[in-house]
This record gives structure tokens, sequence and C-alpha cells, in this order.
């Protein structure tokens, strides 16, 4: 547990495991925070694993933020990853946050060994997936994150003492950032600028269920053709919970043939 103050008198709350030359750095959608990662902390005994809550999450402290919220993210993670002198990061981006990973990707391709995306999109395409969005928007404007926080809490949960966790965690987040984030994930795209990363070692994992999430798969193919994607049977979004076994024995098992362990 340790903070890594920003020169805007915000401070990052981070927890890190584990050894490793080149760490994972877990990025959480908006309201979750760095507690939905909680069964991925058994990764650590193969990787450098570092958790960490964006302003307005958790238990990161800042003030009322102007900007783009990626733009503002993105400058955070970097200054984080400075903080902590990381020559390069494997970034793992959950839903949403996958956006902010390949964001960071694109400006910083230097800092950045491989993205794991978790039912990842390059832009919301489907009707779906705009309209949650659009009902995050509509709940943060009436300022009724304890109300969200408890459905993505349910939604998330293996057992009760998760629920508990991720929806007393998710009443901590400050619902003007999550509103902005919401507007700023659903208007993303960066399917344009994929190209540029070909090169990066890419996994993208989608739940078999969750079809309007699933269905992006294709901008990935058609933009990314060398990232590795797979499916989780009978399972929705809610991997990193949910199926975390399998989850982490995916990742493991990408990151190992990258050549990144311990």
């Amino acid at each position: 547990m340790a903070n890594c103050q920003l020169q805007d008198g915000t401070i990052l709350y981070f927890e890190h495991y584990g050894e490793g030359k080149v760490p994972l750095i877990f990025l959480h959608p908006p309201l979750m925070g760095h507690v939905v990662f909680k069964y991925q902390r058994q990764l650590a005994k193969d990787f450098r694993v570092i958790f960490y809550d964006m302003r307005g999450h958790g238990r990161s402290i800042c003030q009322e933020t102007e900007g783009d919220p990626l733009e503002v993210n993105r400058l955070d993670l970097l200054a984080l990853i400075d903080h902590l002198r990381l020559e390069k990061v494997i970034l793992v981006g959950y839903s949403a946050a996958g956006m902010l990973a390949m964001h960071f990707a694109l400006k910083y391709p230097q800092r950045v060994a491989a993205l794991v995306l978790s039912g990842g999109f390059p832009k919301v395409e489907t009707w779906s997936l705009k309209q949650q969005f659009n009902i995050g928007i509509g709940l943060m404007a009436a300022d009724r994150v304890s109300f969200l926080s408890r459905m993505l809490a349910y939604s998330h949960k293996q057992q009760f003492v998760d629920f508990q966790e991720l929806y007393n965690y998710g009443k901590m987040a400050n619902a003007m950032i999550v509103q902005r984030m919401y507007a700023c994930y659903r208007d993303y795209d960066c399917t344009e600028h994929l190209y540029k990363l070909a090169n990066l070692p890419t996994l993208v994992l989608y739940g078999q269920l969750s079809r309007h999430i699933r269905y992006h798969h294709h901008l990935f193919q058609d933009y990314l053709p060398r990232a590795e994607i797979a499916y989780i049977n009978r399972a929705f979004h809610e991997l990193p919970t949910k199926k975390y076994s399998i989850f982490n024995q995916i990742v493991e098992h990408f990151l190992k043939r990258c050549g990144y362990c311990g």
C-alpha cells in the first residue's frame, strides 16, 4: 500500500505485489476501483503486479479536474510509472479501461511491453453498449453512485464478501468524475490508429455470452490481425472476478509466451 503524489495535488493510491522486471499495471473501469482485481493478486507468484485507483475513485484523492478525462488519466498513469521508475510496463485494461490502455500505448509505445484487454473495444459500436454508457452517465448526473455501485458489485461478486467490498468501494467514487469518464469512453474511437500497435503483443479476452461486447472482436481482427483473441465459454463480461481462474491462466500463458515472467 502506497501513494503517488502528483503535481496538481492529486494522490493516487496503489498496491504492488510480487517481483519482475516488466510489471503488470491493472486499469479499472469507471466507478469500480482497484478492488475489482482482487483475484489477480494470484498472478504475483510469477509477476510483479500493480493495482491503483484512478483519480476520483477509491482511496485516491483529487480535486475536480478539467480537460479530457482520457488525457488526464493518461498523464496520471505516466506519472505513476515514472514514480515507480519503471522503464516498460504491461497494461491490463478491463472493459472501458482498455481504451486507456490503448490510448497510452499509442502515445508512449516505448513504455509499453504488451497489452491485455479484457472485454476490450477500441470504440463503442453496438447500440446495447452505448446505452450502458448512457445509463451510467444518467445515474452519475443524478448522483446515484450508491445505486450503480450496488448493481456493479452484484454482477461481479463471487461471494457475498466480494459484494460488500465492491459495493463499499464503489460508493467512494466522485460522481462528476465518473460521469465525465463514461461520456469520454462512449465517444472515444482509436480504430484508425490501431495499426501503430501492430508489433505490440496484444491479448483480447471476451466472455462468449457477452455478445454486445464480443461483437467488437472484428475491429481487432481488422486493425490488429496479429492480436490474440480468446473467448471464455459460459462467461459474460465480468471475467476478472467471475472467471478469474481461467482469466489468470490465459493471461499467464500469454505473457510467458511473450517472454515475460519473473
